[in-house]
């Protein structure tokens, strides 16, 4: 009597089921491999932000770049000149948002790696111009220590800009550049809020947040000397709309800090964003 080689119910039932059983424990660890893979390539991208930054500053005379500069541009308003972008005019109320025109990409040669992986669709808004911005070539996920480009008004005076990395302490814990985008999406590129107001010595609240902790919780950090790292940052609670924490936007604080937003902050909340970091700062 001739036997069958085809597989019982039975059989194929149990096959089916050690696929499934398979499938289950695999799945998980291949979403965690893409997250990490996204993380180290996010990594790899700020690495090689901060040294193009580096390298534009032995160019330069160790200054780092301004926060933006004009330039003519055949039309009725000027091109404008950023880190990562020009806001470039192509025709009459027209103008695009063209990374290769941005001050440091000499230095990078690379559009796509000022965009995290995990920043999905972050790119600068179209903002209140009186023309039309195409922002779809400029996706943006990261921003800079808003101490490097922009001043700070205190109730001394101006603290800031330290444009010139002479003048900054400590580099390997100095911000250079970090995650970065608000929370309706748009990307960020004035500056890394500090957590600290330097007007009134208040911790600051979710309105001005706009370092992103992305990956799992943490945000990737390049500093001054070029190294970068993950930190875990301070999100500031918000229990109106919970928009901060729904989109892990906040601050990263100094040490051992937590602060409460509305109420004075603790010394050395603005640690990693200041020049000075001795006690002896009062903004620090």
């Amino acid at each position: 009597m001739k036997r069958s080689s085809a597989f019982t119910l039975i059989e194929l039932l149990v096959v089916i089921a050690i696929i499934a059983i398979l499938a289950a424990i695999l799945f998980p660890v291949f979403a965690q491999a893409k997250v990490a893979a996204k993380k180290t390539s996010c990594l790899s991208n700020v690495k090689q932000m901060t040294t193009a930054t580096q390298i534009y500053l032995a160019d330069f005379d160790d200054t780092y770049p301004i926060a933006g500069l004009n330039e003519p541009s055949g039309f009725t308003y000027s091109n404008q000149i950023y880190w990562y972008f020009g806001l470039i005019h192509i025709a009459p109320g027209q103008a695009q948002l063209q990374p290769q025109r941005g001050l440091l990409y000499p230095y990078q040669r690379s559009g796509p790696i000022v965009n995290c992986p995990d920043g999905t669709n972050i790119k600068p808004g179209t903002g209140g111009a009186p023309f039309t911005i195409d922002a779809n070539n400029a996706p943006l996920g990261y921003d800079k220590n808003i101490l490097i480009t922009a001043s700070q008004t205190t109730p001394t005076g101006s603290y800031g800009p330290f444009r010139s990395a002479t003048e900054w302490d400590d580099v390997a814990s100095s911000i250079l550049i970090a995650d970065a985008g608000f929370t309706n999406k748009s990307s960020s590129f004035n500056g890394l809020a500090l957590p600290r107001n330097l007007s009134t010595g208040l911790a600051r609240t979710c309105s001005t947040a706009n370092m992103q902790a992305r990956h799992g919780g943490v945000a990737n950090v390049g500093m001054q000397d070029t190294h970068a790292k993950a930190f875990k940052l301070y999100i500031p609670p918000d229990t109106a709309t919970s928009f901060c924490s729904s989109t892990n936007t906040g601050y990263l604080v100094g040490r051992g800090v937590s602060n409460t937003p509305n109420a004075a902050a603790a010394p050395n909340t603005n640690y990693y964003y200041v020049p000075d970091k001795s006690e002896s700062n009062p903004y620090n």
